[in-house]
């Protein structure tokens, strides 16, 4: 009976892999504890489809951080809105204009929401600067009252957070 590393077909590396099987019941090979060729490669196949999906929901494409802001402010959700929010942030919505810490702004943004329940809101305009730095203008109605919208993102330590944050009344 010939043993499997004596197969010529075989690389080096496979023949290391192949040594370690033996035949089993049925003349089938059973692994010995040792990593097989197949096995390996079905590991590999496993870790790498998981190492994607571990990827994609850690860093969120430029797009979708836009939708998931404007969603949260369609939603009226200051706390999912200041989520994004920056360390400090430049803030500027009727009554205050200054810049804030990440929980005074979310603070100030609730209490907008709250007295000003958003009926709806919408992007119009979106672009970026050389700098890496993106912007979105948009629509906002809230309270009766027609507002034009401004958010500033900068990616830093990996993560996308808005750095400016304005609300104007429109006349």
């Amino acid at each position: 009976m010939k043993t499997a590393n004596t197969t010529p077909y075989f690389s080096g590396q496979e023949r290391l892999l192949i040594k370690h099987l033996k035949p089993g019941p049925g003349g089938r090979t059973l692994n010995t504890g040792r990593w097989t060729l197949e096995r390996l490669l079905k590991q590999g196949v496993v870790f790498f489809v998981f190492f994607l999906i571990g990827i994609s929901g850690f860093s969120a494409s430029p797009d979708e951080t836009e939708k998931k802001i404007a969603l949260a402010i369609q939603a009226g959700d200051a706390a999912e809105v200041s989520r994004y929010f920056n360390t400090l942030i430049d803030l500027t919505i009727p009554g205050y204009d200054d810049t804030f810490s990440k929980a005074q702004a979310g603070l100030i943004l609730k209490d907008f929401f709250s007295k000003n329940p958003v009926k709806a809101f919408k992007i119009n305009n979106q672009g970026s600067s050389s700098d890496g730095s993106r912007y979105s203008i948009g629509s906002l109605e809230a309270g009766g009252k027609s507002y034009r919208l401004y958010f500033l993102i900068k990616s830093t330590g990996g993560q996308d957070l808005i750095q400016q944050f304005q609300m104007q009344e429109n006349h």
